[in-house]
């Protein structure tokens, strides 16, 4: 018989034992770090530096900047700037939280310099860089105090211009940003925004640039440029300054924000940029520019045997062709205003994923129509596009009704193509929104140039009534009136809707528009061209100035919009 004091060593003992198993499982189990919580997107802050951020007598021949984290260097051979320039680039080293700066070249006396890290120095985890790092001290009694601050922006979208370098020269020489490095430099925020801090006095030239190559210097035909017509001159900011520090007080005026366009030049080379087939029997080519006075030779085809049938694009910059007599691939000699561009092989065949598509049988010639989801425009005609050439048509064959809320009718609409190569066909009629419409047109009504003919089809519509669209009018008041003005409607997205150019009269009509959201553009055209024109960097020429109405208009049906726009 148990006594009472082992009965009570065996409850305890059965009370801990699962405590007891679950720790030991703890115990085997493997340890691993906590997962999940916020993504890291705080850059390092320098918490000490030595010496001190904008320091004075600097007399060393290295300097140490500690951060609160451990930290790393991106490609900062291509983000280091210096200024005034080194001719040796200095040593830079990781140690701990730390980067040292070990200088190889002596210093000029009573100078500031300037240590322009760009987004070089990012933290170790997540490569947060710090925006537009910078670094200075000053070797004399006084250290360099002045600012400049301003906006970039696209000179024909006017979308500020994220991440591009603006550079300051004293040398106002034209050529200048071709040849050498800015003495200063700083880099844009996401909404276009520059700042410069620890300038000297003076005067400089401002000019922006995405460096295709990193190298600070204006040297691609691909860079976008963009510069200040004028000279800016730095202010006097004492809010980026330290009570401690000696400052070079100059009395400026106050502070002008810089705002600068970017544009890229015009390369006046006419190019192809792109020859293939895109269709069954069809070449296209593709140019740079719109040609003036385009000459075309094959090669490998007849002189006396035609090899296309030619249509140029609205702005005339390709060339869509139908081509005759075709060989298995083409040589064709391309030519622009009697100078020979380039000599093209094509193959004729029509390929799928890079490989022949073979075609036996005919194919149904085939189109497009003007109508939205069965609607026509109000007063429109109705238009037909097809995919060929058209060689023969039987309008008579064609039926046309007008289908009533009663009854049925036969109607006569106007069939006339439009162009000289029998693609474009124009359907006209004294539509009416409240009825509706049936074109039933048979089969082979219509045969193209390759003997291929159209299949029987029926084609539903109605005509909106004007009561389903807004209209928007502007009117204009300029400060100067010879220059004339491109207005042009857009959608949210910048895509053109309408353009008038308005010389002397001041209101704008854009009509008849689908409801929708529609913004404003005017192009300020100099040169009465009827176009916007980019700048010449090396003429000191600007773009064309583009304003964008600040408000985006929302139009409704049957609503009308009238603003005055103040240019």
């Amino acid at each position: 018989m148990r006594s009472r004091k082992q009965n009570y060593f065996i409850r305890a003992f059965k009370l801990l034992l699962p405590s007891t198993l679950a720790l030991y499982a703890l115990a085997c189990a493997t340890i691993v770090s906590p997962t999940g919580g916020p993504k890291d997107i705080a850059p390092p802050k320098m918490v000490i530096s030595e010496p001190k951020d904008l320091s004075t007598n600097f007399k060393g021949n290295k300097f140490t900047l500690t951060f609160n984290e451990y930290v790393q260097l991106k490609t900062p051979e291509k983000f280091l700037l210096i200024s005034p320039p080194l001719k040796t680039l200095p040593e830079i080293k990781l140690k701990g939280r730390s980067v040292v700066i070990k200088l190889e070249d002596s210093l000029r006396s009573n100078t500031t310099y300037n240590f322009y890290f760009g987004e070089a120095i990012v933290d170790l985890t997540e490569s947060n860089p710090i925006p537009n790092f910078n670094f200075a001290f000053s070797t004399g009694p006084d250290i360099d105090s002045l600012s400049l601050s301003g906006t970039v922006t696209d000179a024909y979208t006017r979308v500020p211009a994220k991440g591009v370098f603006v550079e300051l020269y004293k040398d106002f020489t034209d050529s200048v940003p071709k040849k050498q490095i800015p003495i200063y430099v700083s880099r844009t925020t996401d909404k276009g925004n520059f700042i410069f801090n620890n300038l000297a006095s003076g005067k400089y030239r401002a000019v922006a640039l995405l460096d295709g190559d990193n190298d600070y210097m204006y040297n691609l035909p691909t860079e976008t440029i963009g510069f200040s017509s004028d000279s800016v001159q730095p202010y006097y900011n004492a809010i980026n300054l330290s009570d401690t520090v000696a400052i070079k007080k100059v009395d400026l005026n106050t502070q002008k924000l810089v705002s600068i366009v970017m544009f890229q030049e015009p390369d006046s080379t006419q190019r192809i940029l792109k020859s293939a087939i895109v269709a069954k029997n069809r070449l296209s080519i593709m140019f740079r520019y719109p040609t003036k006075l385009p000459g075309f030779k094959a090669l490998n085809i007849s002189d006396s045997l035609p090899w296309a049938i030619q249509e140029w694009n609205s702005t005339n910059d390709t060339l869509n062709a139908w081509l005759l007599n075709k060989p298995d691939t083409l040589k064709l000699q391309v030519s622009a205003n009697g100078i020979v561009l380039d000599t093209v092989s094509i193959s004729t065949a029509m390929k799928v994923t890079g490989k022949a598509l073979k075609i036996e049988k005919a194919t149904p010639l085939t189109f497009s129509t003007s109508l939205s989801n069965n609607l026509l425009g109000y007063n429109n005609p109705l238009r037909l596009s097809f995919a060929n050439p058209v060689k023969e048509s039987d309008f008579e064959a064609i039926v046309s009704k007008r289908v009533a809320l009663k009854d049925t009718s036969i109607i006569t609409p106007v069939f006339q193509f439009t162009d000289s190569i029998r693609r474009h066909l124009l359907i006209t009629f004294n539509w009416n929104a409240t009825d509706k419409y049936d074109i039933y047109l048979p089969k082979a009504t219509f045969t193209d140039i390759y003997d291929d003919k159209s299949d029987s089809t029926h084609i539903p519509f109605h005509m909106k009534s004007i009561e389903e669209y807004g209209k928007i009018a502007v009117t204009i008041n300029r400060k100067d009136e010879s220059v004339p003005v491109i207005l042009q409607l857009v959608t949210e997205k910048g895509t053109v809707v309408k353009q008038l150019t308005i010389t002397t009269e001041r209101r704008a009509d854009f009509g008849l528009q689908a409801p929708g959201k529609y913004g404003l553009k005017a192009i300020l055209d100099r040169n009465a061209n009827g176009r916007w024109d980019t700048g010449v960097f090396i003429k000191k020429i600007q773009p064309e100035t583009v304003i964008i109405h600040p408000k985006i208009f929302d139009l409704k049906a049957n609503w009308e919009e009238e603003e005055t726009w103040e240019l």
